[in-house]
């Protein structure tokens, strides 16, 4: 049994958050279901069913199931520890997200046993509408999730003092490190030469050998702001009124908002619909496609470790195959590893 099922069978620890979260007269917890279903390689989430006494639950105060989000103890957790994900992600919820414009879940709990890990409950968003990132944005959801980023870059870009003294990361594709870059070219070639072209393969061997000219390009960048860092589809829903709703905010950085554009397109568009949209998506942003061409960078290299995780599950090896051959061609269209300096 797997370490993410056998979470699952234990109850514990999302009893343990209900209870914390709902005092003095916590609910009983029914069915426990997983909610994960491959999407995420740091967290088991767990949907709860909630059993309350008295008047009808509701979707405030006493709502009738919350998720768990817990943090998994195998090599990925201890990834996400050393990189500080589980920290940024209640950074995100405990002080920052409140304070933004963006729509984000409920949060009902954030249970921070040290700095580097964190166990949250929050809103159940099965009832939105979902996108499998498999199949891809539509141009009306793209359309909805740029909006929604601007919006909350708009809001942070003017807290210049504040930005700076927040503890996420900043030189993002300076922080890959380069010997576990070249393992991921190598993984191209061992695991993925199904999935992968000669001609793809080559495209993420040049941009591991401009890698350090791309840095300093990314250092050379100004009108930075507070980006989520991982806005893709599998990390965001769609409220009733079209609305998104963005979760999983563990990857938080300050950079160039264009970088957040470019993880979206790169990540979640059919090859086709991000190739029509390149330019309108930085045209109704407002921002630079020479900014927005740089920020193919990080999936560019970021997707080469992705390609060496684990493989759990069949949607798993679909997921890294669709991310790899998307983002090459991305890469390739973009020219973007002619940006580097």
């Amino acid at each position: 049994m797997d370490t993410d099922r056998h979470r699952l069978m234990d109850r514990d620890p999302i009893e343990d958050l209900i209870a914390t979260a709902f005092i003095p007269d916590p609910p009983t917890v029914g069915a426990l279901t997983d909610v994960n279903q491959g999407r995420g390689v740091f967290s088991t989430v767990v949907r709860a069913e909630l059993h309350w006494d008295g008047e009808a639950p509701n979707t405030g105060e006493r709502p009738s199931s919350v998720v768990g989000k817990l943090p998994v103890d195998d090599r990925n957790g201890a990834a996400a520890r050393s990189s500080g994900a589980y920290g940024r992600e209640a950074l995100a919820y405990e002080r920052l997200l409140g304070r933004s414009s963006v729509q984000t879940p409920i949060v009902y709990h954030v249970d921070r046993p040290n700095r580097d890990t964190c166990r949250l409950l929050l809103e159940d968003l099965g009832r939105h509408r979902a996108v499998d990132q498999l199949i891809g944005l539509s141009p009306e959801d793209v359309a909805a999730v740029v909006d929604e980023l601007a919006r909350f870059h708009r809001g942070w870009r003017i807290k210049t003092q504040e930005l700076a003294k927040l503890p996420v990361r900043r030189q993002t594709i300076g922080l890959l490190d380069p010997e576990a870059l070249m393992a991921g070219l190598a993984a191209l070639e061992t695991d993925w030469s199904d999935a992968v072209s000669d001609d793809q393969r080559q495209t993420f061997a040049r941009l591991v050998a401009v890698r350090s000219g791309l840095v300093s390009a990314y250092d050379a960048t100004d009108d930075v702001t507070l980006c989520h860092g991982d806005p893709r589809a599998d990390n965001l829903v769609f409220a009733d009124d079209g609305r998104p709703v963005l979760f999983d905010w563990q990857q938080m950085a300050v950079q160039f908002g264009e970088a957040d554009l470019a993880w979206l397109a790169a990540t979640s568009l059919d090859v086709e619909v991000r190739r029509r949209l390149d330019d309108a998506v930085v045209t109704s942003y407002g921002g630079s496609q020479d900014r927005y061409r740089l920020g193919m960078a990080l999936p560019g290299l970021a997707v080469l470790l992705l390609a060496q995780r684990r493989l759990d599950s069949e949607r798993t090896r679909r997921f890294v195959a669709v991310s790899l051959r998307r983002i090459a061609t991305a890469l390739a269209d973009l020219d973007v590893a002619s940006l580097a300096v």
